[in-house]
């Protein structure tokens, strides 16, 4: 039985390389006969660099950088030598994970490590910058980030603004006569993990309360997104709000298109092609994807959901490992997922799950590959 692994990452838990490996542990602990395929995936969030990294034999850079509560984190991201292009994942700069859970507030996190990453990967020359903006902690447009790399962004006093999401509110004008000439010559790709646009009943706000804002910050938030589409439109001609992917990590995409010439793209897309993703589901006889929580969420564009698209049309049967699985997760049944199955069980807290994820999968695995020889069934 060939068996394709292709989870994305279980959020705040383990990126989908360390689930792929866990799962095919467990596999060939149920049976030596398996032939297991790791593809691990992402879409544009946590994981991103690591998955496009190592499928194209580059090498990872570690450095110092400022975090989004502006305490320094040690961070990683990829470089391709052969082909001049570095992969930098906001998430490693900018990332909710990086924030505990009585700090989180999108009005002060910031970007500014993220700019920090993209000017390492100029200094070393390269001649493609891919972005993935996903899991960010961030609602401040990429001030922060594009603070670093020449922008300035100015109030009515002519002097710079606090360069978060609170800052916002006080733009009236964008200085970029002092960007970093290493940019004009460089190809900037956003991936991004959703299409979101600035704002609106679909824009970036969707997104706040996830990173920690409070029910009285929801209409400042609102203000602060409202006044940089503003300047943006009056400075630059070009409504964020007609851009696809531009209120995704905050706004941060909009930004990097409109002062960077940066093309937005479906993170999806480019890790599927990457991986050459159609060509091993169509080679296996069984899928297998997850991530940290399946649910109705999860039917609209999320990665488990693309595989389970592209399963659908080659049609092989496809399992979901997760964290946890709602109950409307079931909407996938008509399009081919034979198979639920979660790491947590009425005796199993999150806390613990979280705690103990790797072992969870591994054992999961193990019974969901017993299931899969109809030696076993699984719970």
């Amino acid at each position: 039985m060939r068996i394709l692994v292709a989870p994305s990452s279980f959020k705040e838990s383990l990126d989908s390389w360390q689930v792929a490996r866990h799962i095919r542990i467990g596999l060939r602990r149920a049976s030596r006969e398996f032939v297991v395929t790791e593809c691990p995936l992402a879409d544009g969030g946590t994981g991103t660099h690591t998955v496009i990294t190592r499928t194209l034999g580059g090498r990872f850079v570690r450095c110092q950088v400022s975090g989004p509560i502006d305490k320094m984190v040690g961070v990683t991201y990829g470089y391709v030598s052969q082909q001049k292009t570095a992969i930098i994942e906001l998430a490693e700069a900018a990332g909710l994970r990086l924030v505990p859970k009585e700090k989180r507030n999108p009005m002060t996190t910031i970007t500014q490590g993220v700019g920090e990453l993209i000017m390492s990967a100029v200094k070393k020359g390269c001649k493609r910058i891919i972005v993935g903006i996903g899991d960010s902690a961030t609602i401040d447009c990429g001030v922060g980030a594009l603070s670093i790399l020449g922008f300035r962004f100015l109030n009515r006093e002519g002097t710079d603004i606090d360069l978060h999401g609170r800052g916002l509110l006080a733009l009236v004008s964008i200085d970029d006569s002092r960007v970093n000439k290493g940019l004009r010559h460089i190809k900037i790709i956003v991936a991004s993990d959703v299409e979101n646009v600035l704002t609106g009943a679909h824009g970036a706000l969707v997104y706040a309360r996830q990173k920690g804002a409070k029910s009285r910050q929801m209409s400042m938030i609102d203000r602060a997104l409202k006044n940089f589409r503003k300047v943006i439109q009056q400075q630059y001609g070009i409504d964020l709000n007609k851009i696809p992917g531009s209120g995704a990590a905050g706004g941060i995409g909009g930004a990097l298109r409109v002062l960077l010439n940066a093309e937005v793209r479906s993170g999806f897309e480019i890790v599927k092609k990457v991986v050459s993703l159609e060509d091993k589901i169509r080679q296996s006889d069984i899928v297998i994807t997850g991530e940290g929580t399946i649910d109705e969420q999860t039917f609209y564009g999320k990665v488990p959901s693309k595989v389970v698209d592209i399963a659908h049309r080659y049609r092989k049967p496809v399992v979901f490992i997760a964290g946890q699985i709602k109950k409307k997760a079931r909407l996938f049944d008509r399009h081919g997922v034979v198979g639920y199955y979660s790491i947590m069980k009425p005796f199993v807290s999150r806390r613990q799950a979280m705690q103990n994820t790797p072992q969870l999968i591994e054992t999961l695995a193990v019974s969901v590959g017993k299931k899969l020889l109809g030696l076993d069934t699984v719970a």
